[in-house]
């Protein structure tokens, strides 16, 4: 599939997706984020891909929605009418199903923050299952500010992330946090110089495929997320149904193997 709005690299098992207009700061629209859940599919799909990279071409992460266009509009951008389906799973659609997709896929994934984060850019980032910043982010949970709810799918992410209070402060106030106060708010896990930022989310994608068998880490992530959604007990009976199937697999003897010989595993993903 040929992209016009995304920017797909994979290398040993690292995918590298970079939004791809900069002259917005990359802005989302409908066919981008059709191209975003296409990869996403495809990432989803194929084992050779372990884990999944987002970052922004240019001085940007993402703006969220084209400013221009909702200005000329006089309303915020909606995506093209859908099919009574998927009006009834919100979730499944445009930004929504790129952001809760995120938080579901079943390989980790890194938001590589390079530049302002705004509007849905907050929700991208927030589906990541780690966010790390350049020196030179900047993040704004703005919609309130612009007379709108966050519809991207943050609302019931950023609480998780950072608490009730924080939240509310940060989209009640619409205020635009340094890539210092988005680490001191837990938004972020690090922020690190400009040009050291890809290295640094390579290294820790490296670090993640290297250590974790395949199969036990996609059931670790799948099970996490879920658990944010599930009553205790819930969280503990799908915890044991993962565990039954790591337990089978070839990976789970191979890594208690390399443990006792202190060697690195070799992953068979069986």
């Amino acid at each position: 599939m040929s992209n016009r709005w995304i920017k797909v690299d994979q290398q040993d098992g690292v995918v590298t997706v970079t939004l791809n207009d900069p002259d917005t700061l990359n802005a989302v629209n409908h066919e981008m984020n059709r191209e975003i859940a296409a990869e996403m599919e495809r990432v989803d799909r194929d084992d050779e891909a372990r884990v999944l990279i987002l970052t922004g071409e240019g001085r940007g992460f993402c703006s969220g929605g084209n400013i221009k266009v909702m200005t000329g509009q006089g309303k915020s951008i909606m995506p093209p009418l859908q099919s009574p389906r998927t009006e009834l799973f919100p979730h499944f659609i445009d930004i929504c199903q790129i952001v809760y997709g995120l938080r579901r896929l079943s390989k980790p994934a890194i938001a590589a923050v390079n530049g302002p984060c705004v509007g849905s850019g907050i929700g991208l980032a927030a589906g990541c299952d780690i966010r790390i910043a350049s020196e030179q982010a900047r993040f704004g949970w703005v919609f309130v500010r612009r007379g709108l709810l966050p519809d991207d799918g943050s609302l019931p992410l950023v609480p998780q992330i950072i608490g009730y209070a924080n939240a509310f402060e940060w989209g009640a106030t619409g205020r635009i946090l340094s890539a210092q106060e988005a680490l001191d708010m837990g938004f972020v896990r690090q922020v690190v110089p400009h040009d050291q930022l890809l290295p640094t989310c390579v290294d820790l994608a490296r670090e993640i495929l290297e250590t974790c068998p395949p199969i036990s880490l996609e059931l670790f992530k799948l099970a996490l997320a879920e658990s944010l959604t599930m009553t205790p007990e819930q969280a503990i009976l799908m915890g044991d149904k993962a565990q039954l199937i790591a337990r089978a697999t070839e990976d789970h003897t191979e890594a208690l193997r390399a443990f006792a010989e202190k060697r690195k595993p070799v992953w068979k993903r069986k």
